[in-house]
C-alpha cells in the first residue's frame, strides 16, 4: 500500500504543481500552441511528470526496463506488440458489430470523408495515437505501478487498486470557469472542479465500469505473461478500432439520447454492453491462461 500511496502523491502533487505554474505559462502556450487553460494545465502536468519520473523511480527502486514490464527480447517484444494489436482489434470488432447489429449505432459516413485516403488516414492516425496512449498508460499503470505493488501485495488487491485509479483518472477533467481572469485561484478551482466530477460518478457509471474492467484485464495480461508489451498492443488496437468505429458510425438516438447500453457519454462506445463483453473476455482469458512465465515483480519479491 505504501507504493500505491507514493504513486498517488506523485500524480496529485504534479497536478498541484501544474496548477501553480499554469497562470504564468498559459499565455505562451496559448500564443504558440493555441491551448485552452485546461489543456495547458494537463500539458504542464505531463511535462513535469516526464522530468520528475527518473528521480521518482530511483527513489522507489523501479528504475529498470524489467520493472517497467519490458522483459522480452527485442524480436519477441515486437511479436507480442503485433499480436496484441491484432487481438485488441478483434475484441473491439466483436463489440462494434454487436452495437451495430442491435441498432445502437448506424453507418454514417459524411460524403466529404467517404474516400479511401480518409479511411487510411483515420486508421494510421488511430494506430499511432493508440500506440502512444498504450505505451504511456500501460508502462505507468501495468508496468511500473503493478511491479511496485506486487512486491508486497497479492495480485487481486493490486489489480483492483490500479484499475480503480486508472478508470477514475479518465473522468478528472478540469474545465475553465467562465471568462474570469486566469489567475491562481482560477487554476486551482479548475483543478479541484475536475476532481469534484468524481462525486457525480452515477452519471458516467457505465463507462467508468467499462474502464475499470479494462484496467483489471490489462493487469491480468501483465500478471500472466510477465510482459507489458501485450497490454500495450491490445490497448493500441482498442484505441485505433474505436476511432475507426466512430468515423464509420454514429450512435442511434432515441428521444434525443443514445441507447442506455452505451449512454455513458464518455465516447458512446463504452457502457454496460462493453462492460459485459470485456468481463467475459477477461474471465475466459484468466481461465485458459496460466502463469507459466515468471514475472519481473516475482523476481523483485524474492530478491533474485
Amino acid at each position: 500500500m505504501r507504493i500505491y500511496l507514493l504513486f498517488l502523491g506523485y500524480i496529485f502533487g504534479l497536478l498541484l504543481l501544474a496548477a501553480a505554474l499554469v497562470p504564468w505559462a498559459h499565455p505562451a502556450l496559448f500564443a504558440h500552441l493555441g491551448l485552452e487553460p485546461a489543456s495547458s494545465l494537463y500539458r504542464l502536468a505531463m511535462l513535469a511528470a516526464l522530468l520528475a519520473l527518473p528521480w521518482f523511480l530511483q527513489r522507489i527502486r523501479l528504475n529498470s526496463w524489467e520493472a517497467a514490464g519490458f522483459t522480452a527480447p527485442r524480436t519477441e517484444g515486437w511479436r507480442q506488440l503485433g499480436l496484441g494489436f491484432l487481438a485488441g482489434c478483434a475484441i473491439l470488432a466483436v463489440l462494434a458489430v454487436a452495437e451495430t447489429l442491435t441498432g445502437m449505432h448506424h453507418l454514417a459516413i459524411p460524403a466529404s470523408k467517404a474516400t479511401a485516403a480518409y479511411v487510411a488516414k483515420t486508421i494510421v492516425s488511430g494506430a499511432l495515437s493508440g500506440l502512444a496512449v498504450g505505451l504511456i498508460e500501460e508502462t505507468f499503470f501495468r508496468g511500473l505501478m503493478q511491479t511496485g505493488l506486487r512486491r508486497s501485495m497479492a495480485f487481486w488487491p493490486s489489480a483492483l487498486l490500479i484499475a480503480t485509479l486508472y478508470a477514475a483518472l479518465h473522468f478528472v477533467k478540469p474545465e475553465p470557469l467562465g471568462d474570469n481572469p486566469f489567475d491562481h485561484a482560477h487554476a486551482f478551482s479548475m483543478l479541484f472542479g475536475g476532481f469534484a466530477r468524481l462525486t457525480e460518478a452515477s452519471v458516467f457509471a457505465d463507462s467508468l465500469t467499462t474502464l475499470f474492467v479494462a484496467g483489471v484485464f490489462f493487469c491480468m495480461i501483465r500478471e500472466r505473461t510477465g510482459s507489458v508489451v501485450w497490454a500495450i498492443g491490445i490497448h493500441a488496437g482498442w484505441v485505433m478500432s474505436i476511432k475507426l468505429f466512430k468515423y464509420l458510425t454514429d450512435p442511434t438516438l432515441v428521444d434525443g439520447a443514445p441507447s442506455p447500453w452505451i449512454a455513458g457519454g464518455y465516447d458512446h462506445v463504452t457502457g454496460w454492453l462493453a462492460t459485459l463483453w470485456l468481463s467475459a473476455v477477461a474471465w475466459i482469458y484468466w481461465r485458459v491462461s496460466s502463469p507459466a512465465i515468471r514475472t519481473a515483480s516475482d523476481a523483485h519479491q524474492t530478491g533474485r
